[in-house]
């Protein structure tokens, strides 16, 4: 066969190299379409022993559309014939009127939720036929808050609490309008945390719905099935399906010996791409005994490749399971040595404009060596670079792992604090901690001035971190180090020594140093606060919250005041960080009418707070705003409310792992249920709580919560055991040094001792 030909894997028909498809093919679909959806006449392999299969999912597909919706998941081994029984299926569905929708959990991998993000911004980018259902702008705005989070820490503001909408209005985004719908989810083994959790919420609404969710699996994946979906198994060919398939295929029945027949049938062990390999090698290369397995055949058929396409195998070779084409026709210099490659069965299109390997390249052929990887995987890396914006920044993760190992750590920097960031968005602190420190241990390694700029950005973003997680402590020292380091080196712009001042003062008062804050907040007068008015003005609303928590509420008005004249002089600004400071200074005014006895007016402003945090993108501002909202309805009376509020609270501290905030917000509750008259149940919150601020080593926060326990213990009756736990109180609140929380338990002391 002459060496710049080949023949395609599906049907054995030979064409010259540098055509684009298959001449047996009819043109389908643009391969960069941005959702692949299946067109009549492509080349397929014979479809056999799949007729059981597919049946069934005509079956349900009737069901489908009598508005009766299904979930199935396709299970099966790598090349079994998932995709060839998907595409029999489609073929059938797009023909009769269904929509067809296609993803891949391949796409955008890393990020979370990849397979839907790229999957409705593909069917957005796309002039669907009448009928198609549209994301509306409202919905669009919230999917993408969702999915990829705010602008100023990366993070949805109220996730926990608006869980629901969300869901509601992706799930409205995806079920069909007019027609039935197909939705068809490969490689489904890739998709992530996320991506899960979606399509559970999915496929508990299809029962009245005309949508029918396909998702093709092999078992390996780490997601089961959800309960509710039928599982379809595609497994290995029987002897009389594998004999089947291999007439089918053959092009030149005659030239097949019974005995190479036998040893076709034998090596492939009913594999069926294994078998397709196999006869296609017989065909190139008839003289050639038969290899004994499908992993003999792919090697031989590697070997045989023209040196255009060698070359691209090798430098693929360094690209993850799946990769833009964009990215590889960079590498293989121009589309035409991918014809081969992509009708010969080594790769695979998937939805989004993606490849991945329709067969892994074998073993030991075409290997780069050791000492030219580094080399591979920079060109690899910079053909990711030379993709448009979007793109590029989605494909944040596999970046990272090329320049890493490219051996330039340098590079990879701003994309590991990207990948951190998509953690971050899905309110998930742990894994963005671990990608910081790792990013922290490449920049030590850096040249000094480098490595003190990212360090400095580093810890800022681990404090970020910790104080999302609700690790007050820690996001301290993260910030503080941050902050010592500019004064090492290299100069640091006002602006930015005046953000990293702000938070380390935010933390600083959850710890109840109030003292400090004042401090901190003289220290910025003179430091850096007058090139930074914002932050200035955040500085006030802390002091005056400091103030309050000091019982100086006068001087916290006028503090309040003095920030908001300051405020309106300030450049006018709408983003993310003037909200910030509107939510502060709300919260600020919310702490004194609350001190000074006006829970109403003190709901009223909290309420505020959860406007702009939510505008913020804070989830930490927005959790306390809903703290403070409960605890002000609770002093109120409103005991509705204030349940409801608290409930809300620990929702989203407990979706961010924030035990300190889920044990504040069951000391509110364990107060409100005192107030009520209803003990059990603030004793069942208090213990609650106990455990977790016991966890936490708080003894301020112990002290609290075993004064409210020894407060319920005492309406019960359960004189000895509160008299205990207010001694406990008591100790842990003198080990604190916490005043106010000492006082507070020799005074339920007195009342015991009164009762008794």
């Amino acid at each position: 066969m002459n060496p710049a030909s080949g023949s395609c894997v599906a049907c054995g028909a030979r064409f010259l190299g540098g055509v684009l498809a298959c001449p047996r093919s009819a043109a389908g679909v643009p391969r960069d379409a941005p959702v692949r959806r299946w067109a009549p006449g492509l080349c397929h392999p014979p479809l056999v022993g799949r007729v059981a299969v597919l049946k069934r999912l005509m079956g349900l597909a009737e069901d489908v559309r009598r508005g009766l919706g299904r979930a199935v998941w396709l299970m099966g081994e790598a090349g079994m014939g998932k995709t060839r029984v998907k595409d029999a299926f489609v073929e059938r569905l797009a023909s009769d009127g269904f929509e067809i929708w296609e993803g891949s959990g391949l796409a955008l991998p890393g990020a979370p939720a990849g397979i839907f993000r790229e999957l409705l911004d593909a069917t957005r980018a796309l002039s669907p036929p009448a009928g198609t259902g549209r994301v509306s702008s409202a919905d669009a705005e919230r999917i993408q808050r969702f999915l990829e989070g705010r602008e100023r820490q990366g993070i949805p503001a109220s996730l926990a609490s608006e869980r629901t909408a969300l869901f509601d209005s992706l799930c409205h985004a995806l079920m069909p309008h007019r027609r039935p719908r197909l939705l068809v989810l490969e490689d489904w083994q890739h998709g992530d945390a996320l991506s899960h959790a979606l399509v559970e919420e999915l496929v508990s609404r299809l029962s009245h719905t005309p949508l029918l969710l396909l998702a093709l699996q092999r078992p390996s994946g780490t997601a089961p099935a959800p309960l509710s979906a039928e599982v379809l198994t595609v497994g290995r060919l029987g002897p009389a399906e594998s004999a089947a398939l291999l007439e089918g295929r053959l092009r030149n029945r005659g030239t097949l010996t019974p005995a190479a027949r036998e040893a076709l049938l034998r090596g492939s062990a009913g594999h069926p791409l294994h078998l397709l390999h196999a006869v296609t090698l017989h065909e190139e290369q008839p003289e050639r005994e038969v290899p004994l397995t499908g992993e003999a055949a792919h090697a031989a058929r590697q070997a045989l490749l023209p040196p255009a396409q060698r070359d691209v195998l090798r430098a693929a070779s360094v690209l993850g399971p799946s990769f833009p084409r964009a990215v590889l026709v960079a590498l293989a210099g121009g589309v035409g040595p991918l014809a081969l490659l992509e009708t010969g069965g080594w790769l695979c299109s998937v939805a989004g404009g993606r490849y991945t390997w329709a067969v892994e390249p074998a073993p030991g052929v075409d290997e780069l060596p050791e000492a030219e990887l580094p080399a591979a995987h920079r060109r690899a890396a910079e053909a990711y670079e030379a993709l448009p914006e979007p793109l590029r920044q989605r494909a944040c993760m596999e970046l990272t792992r090329q320049w890493l190992s490219a051996e330039e750590s340098s590079r990879a920097l701003p994309y590991l604090v990207s990948l951190a960031g998509w953690n971050l968005a899905a309110l998930e602190p742990g894994p963005a901690m671990a990608v910081y420190r790792f990013a922290l241990g490449l920049a030590n390694a850096l040249k000094p001035d480098a490595a003190l700029e990212w360090r400095r950005r580093l810890w800022e973003y681990m404090g970020d971190a910790h104080r999302l997680a609700g690790e007050p402590a820690e996001a301290d020292a993260a910030w503080h180090t941050a902050r010592t380091l500019d004064d090492e080196g290299l100069a640091s712009p006002s602006g930015d020594r005046a953000r990293r001042l702000f938070k380390r003062a935010s933390v600083v008062l959850a710890l109840g140093r109030y003292e400090e804050v004042l401090g901190l907040d003289r220290e910025g007068r003179r430091d850096c606060l007058s090139a930074a008015p914002l932050m200035s003005v955040s500085l006030d609303a802390l002091s005056a919250l400091a103030l309050s928590a000091l019982g100086r509420f006068e001087e916290a008005r006028a503090r309040i005041v003095l920030a908001r004249e300051q405020l309106q002089e300030a450049a006018q600004e709408d983003g993310p960080a003037r909200a910030g400071v509107e939510a502060l200074l709300h919260r600020a005014l919310g702490g004194v009418q609350l001190g000074l006895g006006f829970p109403e007016a003190a709901a009223s402003e909290y309420a505020q707070v959860l406007r702009w945090s939510e505008r913020a993108g804070d989830t930490w501002e927005h959790s306390t705003a809903l703290l403070n909202l409960g605890d002000a309805y609770s002093r109120a009376g409103d005991r509705e409310r204030a349940a409801h509020f608290f409930q809300l609270a620990l929702e989203l501290d407990s979706r961010t792992g924030d035990r300190r905030g889920m044990a504040y917000t069951h000391h509110g509750l364990a107060l409100l249920h005192t107030r009520a008259g209803a003990p059990e149940l603030a004793k069942e919150d208090a213990l609650r709580g106990l455990q977790l601020a016991s966890m936490l080593e708080d003894r301020r926060l112990q002290s609290l919560l075993r004064c409210v326990l020894g407060r319920a213990q005492l309406q019960l009756g359960e004189l000895e055991e509160a008299g205990r736990q207010l001694q406990l109180a008591a100790r842990d609140a003198s080990a604190a040094g916490a005043r106010l929380e000492l006082l507070q338990a020799e005074a339920c002391l007195r009342v015991l001792e009164a009762r008794r």
